[in-house]
């Protein structure tokens, strides 16, 4: 049996942000008066049609010499005080509407129901949220009790969760054990671990989520596929520094992907963390750059702790930034119609 020394990949602790619920109304300040308002002598018609004929006037401008005045009038159903619309795009083409998750454990009642309710409805509102958060996070915490229920000497442990659920040189690169690379994202040895990055994965996951989908992402572009490319080149980047010592488990890559992507969207958004109990609050996108910076010197052996797999953070990080540059190109969206046009070339539809 080959050593098993666990280079445990651990996450943010206690990450925390603010969420606003926005509703995006359809009422505008404005709205275009009628084409012919004032006076329709013959006089004001022939102008009209004259000007846009002989391109010496706008549009703007036929309409403003029909009724007298201003094209644009006060909307009377418009209240200043109803919630902002945010329809428009950022300089890099980004929807900045946001959404929460809500909690099934608020009802009409004003009553708690009971724990296992509680859990089951949470869990039911996570699948219809999104049934890649659902999945991921279910198997993440039957895989931890499954490590926690077989010793590491025993058959199901050697045979199945060793080979086929952690990420090392002899699994991948010598047994061609391929699917570790996914699989093992969602092991982990200890409670506090899996915490960590559920936490991470669920909070994030959901902002992403909502990025995504506001921006047409799907298939290609959607959630499931960026968790799972994210685990790969997270792992990948672990073999390519480990140099064949020690295994990586953990979805500490896949959640650190997340928060570059939702970091870098979402720049001056605050992140609160505590660090040794106490409370840190700064940009999202400082907290990106200076966990590049924390994993690089937890490589080179300046900073973390040795048990710590900083490659894998170094990976999701670099996947989320990398994904960041295409999402905005459109890249995800433009391979998932080409890969769409090529299976219905090959059904023949």
């Amino acid at each position: 049996m080959y050593k098993f020394p666990l280079r445990i990949a651990t996450g943010i602790v206690f990450i925390h942000f603010s969420s606003v619920i926005v509703k995006t109304i359809a009422i505008k300040p404005y709205i275009t008066s009628p084409l012919l308002h004032g006076n329709n002598d013959g006089r004001r018609r022939n102008y009209c049609l004259t000007s846009t004929t002989t391109k010496t006037a706008t549009a703007t401008t036929c309409i403003n010499k029909l009724r007298g005045g201003s094209s644009f009038e006060s909307n009377p159903n418009y209240h200043q005080n109803n919630s902002p619309t945010l329809g428009d795009v950022d300089k890099n083409g980004f929807y900045r509407v946001t959404t929460t998750f809500q909690s099934p454990i608020r009802n009409n009642n004003n009553k708690l129901p009971p724990l296992t309710q509680t859990i089951k409805n949470y869990f039911v509102e996570l699948h219809k949220y999104s049934p890649t958060l659902f999945h991921g996070t279910l198997s993440s915490i039957l895989l931890f009790f499954a490590w926690q229920l077989f010793p590491t000497d025993s058959f199901v442990s050697k045979k199945v969760l060793q080979n086929h659920f952690m990420t090392s040189y002899y699994n991948v690169v010598r047994e061609r054990r391929y699917h570790a690379l996914i699989l093992s994202a969602f092991s982990h040895a200890s409670f506090r671990h899996i915490a960590m990055n559920l936490y991470g994965f669920l909070t994030f996951g959901r902002s992403v989520k909502q990025i995504l989908l506001r921006n047409g992402g799907g298939g290609l572009g959607g959630l499931c596929t960026f968790v799972i490319m994210a685990a790969v080149f997270g792992n990948l980047t672990f073999l390519a520094f480990d140099g064949g010592q020690g295994s990586c488990v953990g979805l500490s890559g896949v959640t650190l992907a997340l928060l570059a992507f939702d970091s870098l969207v979402y720049p001056t958004k605050e992140l609160r963390l505590f660090v040794s109990f106490f409370p840190i609050t700064l940009p999202a996108y400082y907290l990106f750059l200076g966990l590049i910076g924390f994993s690089i010197m937890g490589m080179i052996g300046v900073a973390g702790r040795s048990n710590v797999a900083h490659s894998t953070h170094l990976g999701g990080l670099l996947y989320g930034y990398l994904y960041y540059k295409a999402f905005k190109r459109g890249w995800p969206r433009l391979w998932d119609y080409r890969l769409r046009k090529a299976y219905r070339a090959l059904r023949g539809n």
